[in-house]
């Protein structure tokens, strides 16, 4: 009897099935259900002929679980998870999946998958020495063919009906290579522009952070400690970077070291005036660099430098001045370096279009708890439009981080509570080796929403990675502390509050204090309070209801320290 063999077509999408079910069953390591079942429904709809409806639209209301009212001007969930998808793709072709014989790939710009053979197949062994085959008919081929798709799509059903897993948010995702930023030595010719060095190390923080693979630690000081004086564990790479500000011409040089032998693996030298677009041209430079050096074995799954660029091509001089002088407020935490950059940037916003960035910046800086003074509008009136400028940035883009955190900080100042979880949830799952995401995030679980046990655990997973980096978390943890009544001396807090002129910070210090019966430790913060305005207990309470904590947590802060007032009174 005749036998009839498979059509080159019939075996490339046995094959495509095959990768399908190699790269969702064993493949795709660090990648979310959600992203398998997407990667299925892509492969499968476009080998059943129905690629070309594979639109944002049908993803969202038929794997993203979205409603069918869905907006996809208004929610960028898919983009979002294309985003994912095909980064863990890229990933797993450089890793589990480098001998695949068929790669599946999602272009950029669209959602239909690519099928592509390797260049190279391995040459077949010689003629004399292979072993008889058993040739299948067309029945055979077709029936296989039917067997694998139904098993696939038994698999995604099974998948799709089950749900998402549990959410584990304390646990540790798999991290690649860790980058510290040490402090950039900055000279200028004149006074009042130490911003510049302090709001370029953080900015180049943030744009490495983009890889998922890679972990970015920015540090406070040149002997690799954290602002609570903590060491971190060696990183595997450090950046330096020195830089000279002549008039508005900086020269820059910036190196790779190894982080454990302290050898030199790259060194750049930059001379450019500060204008955005030769900024954010070095800022790349030094992306591409850093990404192709410590990328092995990881690789680079995107270009990120590139795409940052493309997105703040709306960026101007002004903008990048004021998105600097924010940087640096967030790193010294002190209101003498908050004016300025609120002022910049209600400026810069005044003037029209601005990138998504820049109006994120400006939103974050409008709900600061204790800085932000309006004499023309009420807190309402003034969060509301601060809620307003963060929506306008995320619809802009809701990729980047800043843009995120804007969108999560308007919804919890806001109360609204699940759409807070939501994109704080989305969040960490993008940015799950960002120790500053990891412990902002946790902060507003305590502070704001009550999720108190994930909001911990999401700090202490920050704190795995590197020590506290701002303030927030460190307030979060002994806010914590005294709700579950445990009033021991907190260095971390006490340091923090030696730096800073915050007097949500120095509130909480002097809660905790007068909690456990320190009264020289009261009476240092009651008197730091009072030189800065706050010297009885209706500006202690108005301090407080401008953050955007819950109602128990800032009545809880709130009773404490009117203890403290009363106790020094002797009431």
């Amino acid at each position: 009897m005749s036998s009839v063999v498979t059509t080159p077509a019939q075996d490339l999408k046995l094959s495509i099935l095959e990768e399908l079910h190699r790269a969702c069953d064993a493949g795709l390591e660090g990648a979310s259900d959600r992203q398998r079942n997407l990667l299925s429904y892509l492969v499968t709809e476009e080998l059943e002929g129905r690629g070309e409806r594979l639109k944002a639209y049908s993803i969202a209301t038929e794997v993203l679980g979205r409603p069918d009212d869905f907006d996809p001007q208004q929610d960028s969930i898919v983009r979002v998870e294309i985003g994912r998808l095909r980064q863990a793709l890229e990933r797993y072709y450089l890793t589990d999946g480098k001998n695949a014989s068929v790669v599946i790939s999602i272009p950029k710009g669209q959602y239909r998958p690519v099928f592509t053979r390797a260049q190279i197949d391995p040459p077949p062994p010689p003629e004399a020495a292979m072993p008889p085959t058993r040739r299948f008919g067309r029945h055979a081929m077709l029936a296989a063919l039917v067997m694998l798709a139904a098993g696939l799509l038994a698999a995604v059903f099974w998948k799709f009906a089950a749900g998402p897993a549990p959410r584990q948010t304390a646990s540790l995702a798999r991290r690649g290579p860790v980058v510290a930023i040490a402090p950039f030595d900055f000279h200028a010719d004149r006074e009042g522009q130490s911003y510049i060095g302090g709001g370029l190390q953080a900015d180049l923080a943030d744009i490495l952070s983009e890889y998922q693979w890679l972990t970015v630690i920015p540090l406070t000081d040149e002997n690799g400690a954290g602002p609570g004086g903590d060491s971190i564990a060696t990183p595997d790479f450090v950046v330096r970077g020195s830089l000279r500000l002549v008039g508005d011409q900086l020269k820059a040089t910036v190196l790779l070291l190894d982080g454990r032998t302290g050898a030199v693996r790259w060194t750049n030298r930059y001379e450019l005036s500060l204008r955005a677009g030769e900024v954010l041209a070095m800022q790349s430079d030094l992306v591409r660099n850093i990404g192709r050096d410590v990328g092995n074995p990881f690789g680079i799954v995107a270009d990120i430098a590139l795409a940052q660029r493309t997105r703040n091509e709306k960026l101007s001089d002004e903008a990048l001045t004021c998105q600097l002088r924010a940087f640096h407020y967030w790193k010294t935490f002190k209101s003498q370096d908050y004016g300025p950059a609120w002022r910049c940037l209600e400026a810069v916003k005044a003037r029209g279009a601005v990138d998504a960035n820049t109006l994120a910046i400006a939103s974050l800086l409008s709900f600061d708890a204790h800085n932000a003074r309006y004499a023309d509008r009420s807190r309402e009136e003034a969060r509301a439009e601060a809620a307003a400028t963060a929506a306008r940035a995320y619809e802009l883009d809701s990729s980047e981080f800043i843009p995120r955190v804007a969108r999560y900080s308007a919804a919890i100042c806001t109360g609204d509570i699940d759409g807070f979880r939501q994109v704080a949830h989305e969040t960490v799952e993008r940015f799950p080796n960002n120790p500053l995401a990891l412990a902002d995030i946790g902060s507003r679980f305590i502070l704001g929403s009550g999720d108190y046990a994930e909001g911990a655990a999401l700090i202490e997973r920050a704190r795995a990675i590197a020590p506290d980096l701002t303030p927030l978390d460190t307030v979060a943890i002994a806010v914590d502390a005294l709700r579950r009544g445990e009033y021991a001396d907190r260095p971390r807090l006490r340091r923090a509050a030696a730096r800073t002129d915050s007097a949500v910070v120095l509130i909480v210090e002097m809660a905790l204090a007068a909690a456990r019966g320190d009264v020289e430790e009261t009476t240092k913060m009651r008197r730091r309070l009072s030189d800065l305005g706050f010297a009885d207990e209706k500006s202690i309470a108005e301090a407080l209801d401008t953050t955007c904590w819950s109602r128990n947590i800032r009545d809880l802060v709130k009773s404490r320290a009117v203890a403290a007032f009363r106790n020094a009174r002797g009431e």
